[in-house]
């Protein structure tokens, strides 16, 4: 029972497979056998825990960059739209 092992149970089932997995342990599994086959699983799930919060990183950082994006073009809009009210401008009046 490798971190491989502990991993694609967990691909297979989540946590609740990865749990069960750790309770059809054999009972007469000595000891040091069952807390490393245990740490291997929480290490498992701790790097996919740490996988998706990065992913939740890097998806919030984009949301704020399209927020920002988003702001800006609204204010050319606005600029824009202002200018147009505003009627045509020397500069503009030959267009």
């Amino acid at each position: 029972m490798d971190y491989e092992f502990w991993k694609e149970i967990h691909e297979r089932g989540g946590i609740p497979a990865v749990k069960s997995a750790l309770e059809d342990l054999p009972g007469d599994l000595p000891p040091q056998d069952a807390d490393a086959a245990t740490e291997l699983a929480l290490k498992v799930i701790e790097d996919d825990i740490a996988r998706i919060n990065a992913r939740a990183d890097q998806a919030e950082a984009r949301a704020r960059r399209l927020a920002e994006q988003t702001r800006e073009v609204n204010d050319q809009l606005a600029e824009h739209a202002a200018q147009a009210a505003d009627g045509p401008t020397p500069d503009r009046a030959a267009e």
